[in-house]
């Protein structure tokens, strides 16, 4: 599912972009486009029709760096802009617990090396408006909107003939703010969060994030990211936190 996910979402972005770059010039838009790499940093836990295994105590999850990448698209006149967010997230492992337990209803031994991998892709599209007026958006601006969010769950746990799989795709509605400043002619500040709040779920996501533009269109920035959630939804009972640096390279046209 993740690879069909990611082949819709990267279509979806070069069709807006070539429709957008053969636009007449009086429908001309502002685009930002960004490649980074962020250093994950994981916590939490997850079940599944078993006992509660903690990433990083029974799983054994350390720091692993994967891909990031945005497309941001400012609309002219009353238009809503949208921005475009992919992020990836895998983490694999072989460890050993001392006792035994439950995944997936299949027992697991104690004392028996297990493998196990947890896949977490997540697809973000946002329309949203400037709240500021145009004459001082370039030094400082203020957006809101609503963000789609598409989580690609894969949790995979084996010990020899045992394996149990779980794969998930949950789409939620988030809200979506973001705020930038330009401190100097080649450095700007960025801010930008997404978040909901649900009966049995929850999600924040908040990135930070400093730009400095050493020949334009060009630029390059870093900043940090914290991604926390919890996903309750039929068998999949999960709490996962993301967070870390990260760096990007990208244009503004």
């Amino acid at each position: 599912m993740g690879r069909y996910l990611f082949r819709f979402f990267f279509v979806v972005l070069c069709a807006f972009a070539s429709a957008l770059l053969c636009a007449p010039p009086s429908y001309a838009a502002r685009i930002e486009a960004a490649l980074g790499y962020w250093g994950q940093s994981p916590a939490g836990s997850l079940s599944y029709l078993g006992d509660t295994l903690d990433l990083r105590r029974d799983l054994d999850y350390g720091e692993q760096g994967k891909v990031q990448a945005r497309l941001k698209v400012r609309m002219p006149a009353f238009l809503p802009n949208a921005y475009f967010m992919a992020t990836f997230a895998k983490f694999s492992s072989r460890n050993t617990l001392s006792h035994p337990f439950t995944f997936g209803g299949v027992a697991f031994n104690g004392g028996v090396p297990f493998s196990s991998v947890l896949k977490l892709n997540q697809y973000d599209i946002a329309a949203y408006y400037s709240l500021l007026p145009g004459p001082i958006r370039d030094l400082a601006n203020v957006e809101a909107g609503v963000n789609a969010r598409v989580v690609d769950y894969d949790a995979q746990v084996d010990q020899g003939a045992a394996e149990v799989r779980q794969t998930a795709t949950i789409v939620v509605p988030l809200l979506y703010t973001g705020a930038q400043f330009k401190l100097l002619r080649q450095l700007s500040v960025e801010a930008e969060a997404r978040g909901m709040v649900f009966s049995r779920e929850h999600y924040l996501d908040i990135i930070g994030r400093v730009k400095f533009f050493p020949v334009r269109p060009f630029f390059i920035a870093a900043g940090y990211r914290y991604d926390q959630m919890r996903l309750k939804r039929q068998d999949v009972n999960a709490s996962l936190t993301l967070e870390g640096p990260f760096m990007e390279a990208g244009a503004e046209f």
